[in-house]
């Protein structure tokens, strides 16, 4: 009887709600000094501010090598003047795909105006900082107060309610600041509390930098001041405006205040905000926004919004886990559930360092966008990863443009891209194709969901992103199966271009892809195609050798030479991100999982490889294994202390690690829920899970 009572109370206790406020508030980012690789971000999906220690962009200078302090925003690009006419089709080189040549957009044409054409179609469109937002303080002796004058660091961001409360002092006088961002629109708020501002000692700082041309652009350039243009205006006592004007992107920023204030211009594109002097000033800051705003209200919508984030869809609660091991995977999970909202919701595909600062000129990376997103339809949150198909809509055009030059049926997607479509020239990106059947994936699986209505609407994507597959594929009369390439670079990118064929995890999107759009045939009544039945019934089996599968086919033991061993362990997702492929065996998976444990090369790796190799091990159900890749203890899988997934100096933070983490911890949640597909959590653990 005694037993009966203990299992009533233990059942009674995981029927409870999941107390998600509790949870979330257990990772609240702490920092108590001028921490560079711990900026604190505010944003809602499309709009981000990234501060430092002080609550604002106070040193953006001495965080430019840390996490930068960015300001970016969806609609924040910009391209120089075309001065010398170059045209897209000086970038084009024609390079043997399948036994035909294709039209690629490359880099390295060994003639000086492509090479020039070349680079300026890589760099144009670039994604702009905004300008930084931060404090000028005085010190007793007038000079302008540095990082060594910030003492008495205390500051907290609470990821649930998205705001940010940084207390210091400067020569003795605390200072507290409260950072959050408008819910909609492109606009942050601070309070700000100090007799500093009494003393007439505490002023604001307004500037715009020059964007880099760099690959990296942290927002620190501030050369070439003739090649934009700041103007400062005025609209009331407690309202700045200030235009900005780069070649032909122009915007305003607007600075409102709860009481009086004045500007003036230090230099060019440099500008100083001066309050009232009391005691408190509420602040707000909107970049091409100067909707009249209520500090209470927006602090209302910022917490309503933020509360709707956390209480919709999935959670997961390791409260009752006695693995210490645990807490850090729960501290990664709620952390990067935050910097999704804050960094990844918008109508184009994010870049992968978000909207921190530029990585690859700020361009989305197509096949990136399923690790930055995907994640949202498995937690419940399919409105977000639905934001983005306009930009799959709105390019359609420009991907069955792309796929004609190549001599291709439907629509073909290209790498890494930009708001408009455009193709970046690339001597690895434009021979990737494990991107294009990635839209099918994402309507897949945001259509189970949906009424039939939903693949009437999308259909077209589906069926012509299917049809460029098709043409993508070429017939092997000797084995009687179709065969992918010669001639494409697969996700492992450090494999040869010109020989590479039949790689495993684009085999498996592939397969899949075909799959779906010929079951949205089917619902949608369109009568199949009868091809694609051909093609799925005469699918290659993955490559392997000795019983381990390999990189691609046609190299013998890929696992003898040094290349075949670094990068993305890509082969392993072919039962990793996807349903295996009919003929693919689950023991031969275990061998090629251990086989990579053991000989790879582990520094090559990136911050997504911990999740894909998760995955792998949910589907043989080892959840032990899966565990032990998601914390594996490498540089590339570091999880700073704001949650960023930091891989080395070029890269601080990578998004696509965020976001598979969470996809990995959505699939082991429905495994605690009874789906065969994947393991759930250790047997062992007293996980707690709901709204899966």
């Amino acid at each position: 009887m005694k037993i009966f009572y203990l299992l009533l109370i233990s059942v009674s206790i995981f029927a409870q709600k999941i107390d998600r406020k509790l949870v979330v508030e257990r990772h609240k980012v702490v920092n108590r000094s001028l921490d560079t690789l711990s900026s604190l971000s505010v944003g809602n999906g499309h709009f981000a501010y990234t501060v430092d220690a002080t609550g604002l962009q106070t040193f953006p200078s001495y965080y430019a090598k840390g996490i930068p302090l960015g300001t970016q925003s969806s609609w924040s690009w910009h391209s120089f003047p075309n001065k010398e006419n170059f045209m897209r089709s000086e970038t084009y080189r024609s390079e043997p795909y399948a036994g035909r040549p294709i039209s690629y957009a490359l880099q390295g044409h060994k003639d000086a105006r492509r090479d020039a054409a070349t680079d300026y179609f890589r760099a144009n469109p670039h994604r702009i900082h905004l300008g930084h937002f931060g404090f000028r303080i005085l010190l007793k002796n007038g000079e302008i107060a540095t990082t060594s004058d910030i003492k008495g660091i205390n500051q907290t961001l609470n990821p649930y309610s998205g705001i940010i409360l940084s207390q210091f002092s400067v020569e003795g006088i605390p200072v507290r600041v409260w950072t959050f961002s408008d819910p909609l629109e492109d606009v942050i708020y601070a309070k700000v509390q100090s007799d500093l501002l009494k003393m007439g000692r505490m002023h604001f700082q307004l500037n715009f930098p020059f964007p880099s041309q760099s690959f990296l652009d942290e927002g620190v350039e501030m050369a070439n001041p003739d090649k934009h243009h700041s103007t400062l205006l005025r609209d009331s006592s407690k309202q700045i405006l200030i235009q900005h004007s780069l070649d032909s992107l122009h915007y305003q920023v607007s600075i409102q205040s709860n009481q009086a204030i004045e500007a003036s211009k230090i230099r060019d594109h440099f500008f100083e905000i001066i309050p009232t002097r009391l005691n408190e000033i509420e602040i707000s800051v909107g970049f091409d926004s100067d909707k009249k705003r209520n500090w209470s209200q927006a602090l209302q919508q910022n917490q309503t919004a933020m509360e709707e984030y956390w209480q919709k869809g999935g959670m997961i609660d390791f409260g009752g886990v006695k693995d210490p091991r645990a807490f850090e995977l729960e501290r990664r999970m709620i952390l990067s559930m935050y910097l999704a909202k804050v960094q990844s919701i918008s109508e184009e595909p994010p870049q992968e360092t978000g909207l921190v600062y530029n990585s690859w000129f700020g361009r989305p990376h197509l096949e990136m966008t399923w690790w930055h997103l995907k994640h949202f339809a498995y937690w419940g949150k399919g409105e977000y990863l639905e934001k983005v198909l306009p930009w799959y809509e709105r390019n359609f055009i420009k991907a069955k443009e792309l796929a004609q030059r190549q001599g291709l049926r439907g629509a073909r997607w290209q790498k890494m891209t930009d708001p408009d479509g455009g193709e970046s020239p690339s001597s690895v990106g434009s021979f990737l194709l494990w991107q294009q059947p990635h839209i099918i994936d994402i309507l897949d699986v945001l259509a189970k969901k949906k009424p039939i209505n939903f693949k009437r609407k999308y259909g077209y994507l589906v069926e012509e992103t299917a049809v460029a597959m098709e043409d993508l594929l070429s017939w092997d009369s000797l084995k009687q199966v179709y065969r992918l390439g010669p001639g494409f670079i697969p996700a492992q990118e450090s494999l040869p271009f010109v020989t590479t064929y039949n790689a495993p995890l684009e085999l498996a999107f592939w397969y899949k892809g075909i799959q779906v759009a010929q079951e949205w045939r089917k619902s949608t009544g369109v009568s199949v195609n009868k091809k694609w039945d051909h093609i799925l019934t005469h699918f290659p089996s993955l490559p392997e050798f000795d019983g381990i599968y390999q990189a691609a086919a046609g190299y013998g033991d890929t696992y003898l030479n040094p290349k075949f061993i670094s990068d993305h362990p890509a082969v392993i997702g072919a039962m990793g991100m996807l349903e295996p492929l009919p003929t693919t065996d689950s023991l031969k998976m275990k061998n090629t999982l251990a086989k990579i444990e053991k000989v790879w090369n582990w520094e090559s790796t990136w911050g997504w490889d911990y999740p894909l190799l998760a995955m792998t091990a949910l589907r043989l159900h080892d959840s032990k294994k899966a565990i032990e890749f998601l914390l594996k203890p490498l540089q590339k899988n570091t999880y700073l202390n704001n949650g960023h997934n930091y891989q080395d100096k070029r890269l601080r933070l990578y998004m696509p690690g965020n976001g598979g983490l969470l996809t990995t911890l959505a699939w082991m949640a429905k495994g605690q829920n009874g789906n065969k597909s994947f393991a759930g959590f250790p047997r062992e653990w007293k996980v707690r899970v709901e709204g899966f």
